[in-house]
């Protein structure tokens, strides 16, 4: 187990940047007390997005009530005006617009889904608003992006980093030789993830990893050929229930590995027992003992009376990003162009401790952080099979 550890903390070490050094958070200085931090959010309430959005809007309350709570930033109260976009991503960018022209935020979490993303992200840029990416984890959202993007931030693992270590140290500990990765149709994050996985399973020398299409009727039959093991890629928390209850019930009862979908709990619940064994590289451990976890995790269940998910961790780890970015600004409060501007730099000098653990940004703008491989239990929660420290120096 450690030697495993240590070759895959090696690896993300070798591609990722350096994370910055540690900015502080002056959160009991009164200075600007009676003045108003505004924050927006565009998270998927309903829709597609159902299995994630909710979760990641209590969540963001939670944390912005929180931080008032102890006195706001600097003295400032911050505010959340949240869109559901419902998985639309004309939608969302259209949310996105009136956030940040008539809503006058000074960030904006989201959306929900990255193909929202491709088409939200943009309008922040051309606004010059900072955007902190909360749950996308799809290719191009920040570093090497398709459109500007030097006002975007990613604080969700991606699925360029997170695939390659799940399939990387179940290669290393199961020794497979055929896999079939399967997405859906007309599931553009879940085609891009496919093929993330094939470059994983084959540069881990599985040569039989192959990608294919899952159309409308599903998975109809499983051939005779002997699969050592089934990965899901897919950006719906419901697809993910439906195909590995297929596979289970056409008798296939071997390892299945997923994306970032399988970090739903709502998906965890629904599958059962179905979904025990299901594993997945996911940004948070519910069973990771930091202080700020049990903090998190115990007002959660306190304000909503039921367990948070890896959304939930994602979203509130968002509010306290952007107020630690905020609290390190010297906000003008009449020119809101300018605050805008002064976040940029701001965001990239933040280094804290946080539910998913020890944070801070790369020079891209993209996450630094633990990776937690974890496996669904069977009864609506995931297991620890390994812990992947953040990439240092």
């Amino acid at each position: 187990m450690k030697a495993r550890l240590q070759r895959w903390s090696a690896l993300l070490a070798a591609v990722a940047a350096v994370a910055v050094p540690l900015a502080g958070c002056s959160g009991d200085d009164a200075q600007w007390e009676g003045e108003t931090i505004r924050l927006g959010s565009i998270f998927s309430t309903t829709g597609d997005g159902a299995a994630f959005g909710p979760q990641q809007l209590k969540a963001a309350e939670l944390a912005v009530d929180r931080i008032n709570e102890d006195g706001g930033v600097n003295g400032a109260e911050l505010t959340l005006d949240q869109r559901d976009d419902a998985a639309d991503p004309a939608a969302s960018a259209k949310a996105m617009r009136s956030l940040i022209a008539e809503g006058e935020a000074l960030a904006v979490l989201g959306p929900t889904f990255s193909n929202s993303s491709a088409e939200a992200h943009p309008v922040a840029n051309r606004l010059r608003t900072p955007v902190l990416a909360v749950s996308n984890t799809g290719p191009g959202i920040v570093g090497d992006c398709p459109y500007p993007c030097e006002y975007i931030f990613r604080a969700s693992l991606g699925e360029e980093t997170a695939i390659p270590a799940n399939v990387g140290d179940y290669v290393e500990a199961e020794d497979p030789r055929v896999v079939d990765i399967l997405y859906p149709e007309g599931d553009a994050f879940g085609e891009s993830s496919a093929a993330t996985a094939e470059q994983a399973f084959r540069s881990a020398g599985v040569e039989k990893a192959s990608a294919s299409q899952v159309g409308p009727s599903g998975i109809e039959a499983i051939t005779a050929v002997v699969r050592d093991a089934f990965m899901i890629t897919a950006s719906s928390g419901d697809t993910v229930v439906e195909l590995i209850g297929q596979l289970r019930e056409l008798g296939y009862d071997g390892t299945i590995l997923g994306g970032n979908a399988f970090n739903s709990v709502t998906a965890a619940r629904e599958l059962g027992e179905s979904g025990r064994g299901a594993r997945s590289a996911a940004a948070w451990f519910a069973g990771n003992d930091s202080e700020e976890n049990r903090e998190f995790i115990e007002a959660y269940r306190s304000a909503y009376g039921e367990e948070p998910d890896q959304f939930a961790a994602q979203a509130y780890t968002g509010v306290e990003l952007l107020a630690a970015a905020a609290a390190d600004v010297d906000l003008t409060f009449d020119d809101l162009a300018a605050d805008r501007r002064a976040m940029v730099p701001a965001l990239e000098q933040v280094t804290q401790e946080t539910p998913l653990g020890d944070f801070a940004f790369t020079a891209d703008h993209d996450v630094s952080q633990p990776i937690w491989i974890v496996e669904m239990d069977g009864s609506g929660g995931y297991d620890l099979i390994v812990k992947v420290p953040a990439p240092t120096g």
